[in-house]
């Protein structure tokens, strides 16, 4: 819900955070399932920051691109 609404905005990566709206996104984001993602992908263990990084990363790109298809590790 809070991504479509950001998405449905004229976002710009200077605006992106205004009101707090993409922390609130990044605050919602499932981080178990993501360090799960991310460790899949890069095959290593990944600490909880970098996790919280590469998260908010991602999300960026995601909102400014207009969105893309993820690569699913299996």
């Amino acid at each position: 819900q809070q991504l479509n609404k950001l998405m449905n905005t004229d976002i710009t990566e200077a605006n992106m955070n205004e009101f707090g709206r993409f922390d609130a996104l990044k605050n919602c984001v499932d981080k178990a399932k993501a360090k799960a993602y991310f460790e899949a992908l890069e095959g290593d263990s990944i600490p909880p920051f970098k996790v919280n990084m590469k998260v908010a990363k991602l999300l960026e790109q995601f909102v400014l691109n207009g969105g893309f298809n993820l690569e699913f590790p299996e």
